[in-house]
């Protein structure tokens, strides 16, 4: 029986989000490897990685909205000038707001979370495989890459536990992350026998500045008294799990979501 020796030296991926939180901790796992990593972000400040890390083997694309079009197909465009070929994409851009104290959102914010965490894993997923993927052309079978053909490429998105289970007064949210667990099942079902591996990471409260930013110290409290490993999970934890979906010891999985919430949902 072999080990575990995921490695992802030589790969090149595409990472959205990758400015800070579970993003930065999957840049910073993916360059220890010796990866390559194009961040795209809505920052216009790089990530802050380690100096020890390999800060060439990063490529940034500030200001790049992943709900719009535009931003992500120019962005794409200008990943591939540099490197043709892109072995994943992990999708990990994503919004959540407190709800105000009614428990009644706005069409606003619904809007907002909805284009952001729907429309941005929609955008990047298909810019992703109309690059990796030729279009079959009817006229001319030897064109149709269809057949049981492996490692053309491979996608991981971060849902959250409000994929699997409502999160009370979160609800643009929850909607947003059922949305994205059923477009990494509806993606794996659709391109298996393509080459391309779809599966979603779904972790619980992590130590993130998002959670900060929504949660205040009582929150947090509340929330872990619930949780049976009793704390948050640290962004390395969610990054590891990105990091084997990613790799060749997962190869025979597709269409699969990996709970990370220490317990919570067991």
């Amino acid at each position: 029986m072999s080990s575990l020796t995921t490695s992802h030296a030589g790969k090149t991926y595409i990472l959205t989000g990758g400015c800070s939180g579970i993003g930065l901790a999957i840049l910073n796992i993916l360059l220890s490897q010796s990866a390559t990593v194009h961040v795209l972000d809505i920052s216009s400040t790089p990530p802050q990685i380690s100096a020890h890390l390999p800060q060439k083997n990063v490529h940034f694309y500030p200001n790049t909205d992943v709900s719009s079009r535009p931003s992500v197909h120019n962005a794409f465009t200008k990943i591939l000038t540099i490197t043709p070929t892109i072995d994943g994409l992990i999708n990990n851009a994503g919004i959540a707001s407190l709800p105000p104290v009614s428990g009644m959102e706005s069409d606003e914010s619904f809007d907002r979370t909805m284009e952001v965490n729907v429309r941005g894993v929609w955008n990047t997923g298909t810019e992703y495989l109309s690059r990796i993927l030729p279009t079959p052309d009817p006229s001319s079978p030897d064109t149709d890459d269809t057949g049981p053909t492996e490692g053309k490429g491979v996608i991981v998105n971060i849902a959250s536990t409000a994929a699997i289970q409502a999160s009370i007064g979160f609800v643009s949210y929850t909607v947003s992350k059922h949305a994205v667990l059923g477009m990494t099942r509806a993606w794996a079902a659709n391109f298996a026998h393509r080459g391309v591996r779809v599966n979603c990471v779904a972790p619980g409260g992590t130590d993130t500045p998002l959670v900060s930013g929504i949660l205040d110290e009582k929150g947090k409290e509340s929330y872990i008294s619930r949780v049976p490993m009793g704390r948050l999970a640290r962004p390395e934890e969610i990054a590891n799990a990105v990091g084997f979906l990613l790799g060749g010891e997962s190869s025979f999985m597709t269409g699969q979501v990996v709970v990370v919430d220490g317990g919570r949902y067991v």
